[in-house]
C-alpha cells in the first residue's frame, strides 16, 4: 500500500507537495500536479479519497478491541453509536470493525483499511502499541485515538481527564468527612487507571493522609481482564472506585458480606454508566462526557482529513461530579 512519503521520495520533493498537488491547493504548477498524479498511479496509491474534499462528504473507519465491547451494554459500544451519530451530524458516515486477537496477535490490517476506502481512523479503547505502530505505519490516513493515548507516537487523541476526574470524586470523599479511602482499581492494567491511582493520591496528600497499600485494590485479572474484588481484612469508610463498571462488582460484594450502602460503606464511581444495575440509581460518580469526547473525536479527525498535517496533540475533557445517594456524610 502505498502511501504519500513514497511519492515523496520517487519524485525528490516533499510529502506536503505531494498533499497539495493531489488536494489541489495552490502553490503547485500545473505539470508537477500531473507529474504527481502520475506516479500515484504508477505507485497504486488511492487518489479517490481527495475527491471527497470538494464535497466535505467522508468516509471514516472505526476500529475497538472485542475485550472491552459487550454489545448495547458496553462503554465503548456506547461510545461508538456517539461516534456515528456524531459523524452522521457532519454528512459523514462510519464503517466499524472489532478487533480480536486473531488480529491483532499476527499484526494483520484491519479489513477497514485494507478493503474500505476510509479518509479518516478512529481508534476507541485501549488497543496494543505494537499494533497502533503497524496501523501508523503501514496507512497513509489520519489516525486519531479516542479515550486513550500513546505518548510512543505523535498521534492526537482525546481522553477523559482521569487524574483530575478522580482526584476530585476523592476529593467529595474527603469534604464530606471520610478518611479512610480505599481505591478499587488495577493499576497496570491501562494508563487510564493509573491516571485515575494518581488523582486518588494527589487529593489524599492535600489532606495530609497518608497512602495506606492495603487499601490498593485490583478489580480484574490483568491477563484476562476477568473483574474480581476481595475486600481487605480492614476496611475503609468509603472506597473510590476506578470505573462504575468495577464499582458493581464492590457492591455486590459487600451486599453479600451484609454491608449497607451508604450506611455502612460509601462508594464513588468514575464514568457516570452502569447499563441495566440497579446500583446505577444510587451511585455517586464522576461524569464522562462521551458525546463530547465523541464529537471532539470526530472534528479533531476531519481537521486533519482537511488539512493531513495539522496537529492537535491530546485533548483533556474535564466534567464534574453526579451526586446520587451512594455516600454518607460524616460531617
Amino acid at each position: 500500500m502505498a502511501k504519500l512519503k513514497d511519492i515523496a521520495e520517487a519524485l525528490g520533493i516533499s510529502v506536503v507537495t505531494v498533499s497539495n498537488a493531489l488536494s489541489g491547493k495552490k502553490g503547485v504548477s500545473d505539470a508537477l500536479r500531473q507529474e504527481v498524479l502520475d506516479k500515484a498511479q504508477e505507485l497504486g496509491y488511492n487518489v479517490s479519497r481527495y475527491d471527497t474534499k470538494k464535497t466535505g462528504t467522508y468516509s471514516i473507519g472505526v476500529i475497538a478491541s472485542e475485550e472491552y465491547l459487550g454489545v448495547g451494554t458496553s462503554f465503548y459500544w456506547y461510545m461508538y453509536q456517539q461516534v456515528a451519530y456524531a459523524a452522521a451530524k457532519k454528512k459523514c458516515f462510519t464503517v466499524f470493525e472489532i478487533l480480536n486477537k486473531q488480529i491483532e496477535e499476527p499484526e494483520k490490517l484491519p479489513d477497514v483499511l485494507t478493503k474500505g476506502e476510509v479518509d479518516g481512523l478512529l481508534v476507541i479503547g485501549w488497543v496494543n502499541h505494537r499494533y497502533i505502530r503497524r496501523i501508523l505505519d503501514a496507512v497513509d490516513i489520519p489516525v486519531v485515538l479516542l479515550d486513550f493515548y500513546d505518548p510512543s507516537f505523535c498521534c492526537d487523541a482525546v481522553m477523559s481527564n482521569n487524574y483530575l476526574g478522580m482526584y476530585k470524586a476523592t476529593r467529595y470523599l474527603l469534604e464530606r468527612g471520610h478518611r479512610e479511602i480505599a481505591f478499587l482499581g488495577s493499576v497496570d492494567a491501562n494508563d487510564n487507571i493509573r491516571d485515575r491511582f494518581f488523582g486518588y493520591r494527589k487529593a489524599l496528600e492535600e489532606w495530609k493522609i497518608p497512602l495506606c497499600e492495603e487499601w490498593i485494590l485490583e478489580d480484574r485479572d490483568v491477563g484476562t481482564l476477568k473483574m474480581q474484588v476481595q475486600l481487605p481484612e480492614r476496611m475503609p469508610t468509603a472506597f473510590a472506585c476506578s470505573s462504575d463498571f468495577a464499582a458493581k462488582y464492590l457492591y455486590e460484594e459487600l451486599g453479600s458480606r451484609g454491608y449497607r450502602i451508604p450506611e455502612d460503606i460509601s462508594i464513588v464511581g468514575y464514568d457516570n454508566y452502569l447499563y441495566g444495575h440497579p446500583f446505577a440509581e444510587e451511585i455517586t460518580t464522576y461524569n464522562v462526557d462521551i458525546r463530547k469526547m465523541a464529537k471532539t473525536a470526530v472534528s479533531t479527525l476531519l481537521k486533519k482529513i482537511e488539512d493531513e498535517d495539522r496537529y492537535q496533540g491530546v485533548r483533556y475533557l474535564d466534567s464534574e461530579i453526579v451526586e446520587r445517594s451512594s455516600v454518607k456524610r460524616l460531617i
